[in-house]
């Protein structure tokens, strides 16, 4: 037989109080309600079993306590620990957290887009292939997005300081010998998902006094598959070993395909061609060799996006903000030390 449910009158009945209070007990957690009638309503709740009515509960005050979180691959640990940083914060305060992989498709973006568009979500966070800022605005709720962009942005941001953090990478390669360094990027959207990495790049050799060679500039998928094309592509340029001397990778999956496919064609990262990644997937410290890489403070970004989310759903007109974490280098045993070639 199915439990009968328990009505707030009920609950108001145990407790001593009216059903006002306990409606602000449950909608508002608290509210003006005082010390003692709290105590005595959360006791009746937990003694009888109450569960609050969601959907009328929505309906009274148009809000759904669900937020939409949007990754381009729910696969990679490094967005599946945000979105769990992200869920950990907001569960507390009463949401529910619905994840949607795009898996790089603006297509399925697009769907995501209309699924928030007309299921009324109360927030969104996103990482967004596109980058169609306005078409998220459009849509109608407080929205963040997750990474950083080089175009000015009228939405509140939060990600990693992209500039500074492949210059960890590019400035390390460049300290321990080597001169010949190749890009392995990304064409995603109209924004182009990792421009900031190619901007950083020339910026680097620009400093460095080094040359741009086109050919050394990989755009590539950002999934393992992409990794093994780099690898081959890299070793189809005509004399490749005097060409390329290191890579650096736009994350730590395209790296650690890259190296698993170099080893097949009897070419060992860390000795004959050395590779950083960015991310520091848990996957990093345990390949072999264990992956040079750039950290990005996972958890704190999906909390920060939390954060802004919040206080955009609290206060939709307050202004927009953008909070950068810098990387941090973390050196293993994929790069060979090259200074006597200095």
């Amino acid at each position: 037989m199915n439990k009968p449910k328990i009505s707030i009158h009920e609950v108001a009945r145990l407790a001593g109080v009216s059903k006002s209070t306990v409606s602000r007990v449950v909608s508002d957690r608290g509210g003006s309600v005082s010390p003692k009638a709290l105590e005595a309503v959360n006791k009746a709740i937990e003694q009888l079993g109450y569960t609050k009515n969601l959907m009328a509960a929505c309906l009274r005050t148009q809000k759904t306590y669900m937020v939409l979180v949007m990754v381009p691959d729910i696969a990679n640990h490094f967005w599946s620990e945000i979105a769990r940083a992200i869920q950990d914060r907001l569960e507390p305060e009463g949401y529910s957290v619905v994840i949607g992989s795009t898996d790089w498709s603006e297509t399925r973006e697009a769907r995501y887009y209309e699924l928030a568009r007309s299921s009324r979500f109360d927030g969104l966070i996103l990482n967004s292939v596109t980058d169609n800022i306005s078409l998220i605005k459009d849509i109608g709720v407080p929205s963040v997005m997750i990474g950083e962009r080089s175009a000015t942005q009228d939405i509140d941001t939060v990600g990693t300081d992209t500039m500074s953090a492949a210059r960890l990478a590019l400035d390390y390669l460049y300290g321990t010998g080597h001169r010949r360094i190749a890009l392995a990027t990304s064409d995603h959207g109209g924004e182009r998902y990792l421009s900031l990495r190619s901007r950083a790049y020339k910026d680097f050799l620009r400093d460095k006094g080094l040359p741009y060679d086109p050919d050394l500039v990989f755009s590539v998928n950002l999934d393992e598959e992409g990794g093994r094309t780099l690898a081959r592509h890299c070793l189809a340029l005509p004399d490749w070993r005097r060409r390329v001397d290191s890579l650096f990778c736009g994350n730590d999956i395209v790296a650690i395909a890259a190296m698993g496919e170099f080893r097949k064609f009897g070419i060992i990262p860390g000795i004959d061609i050395s590779i950083v990644g960015m991310d520091d997937v848990p996957a990093a410290a345990q390949t072999y060799p264990p992956l040079t890489t750039v950290r990005k403070p996972r958890g704190r970004i999906g909390a920060a996006a939390a954060e802004l989310l919040l206080a955009k759903m609290k206060d939709p007109g307050r202004p927009a903000e953008k909070h950068l974490f810098p990387g941090e280098l973390i050196v293993r045993d994929s790069v060979v030390q090259r200074k006597e070639e200095a």
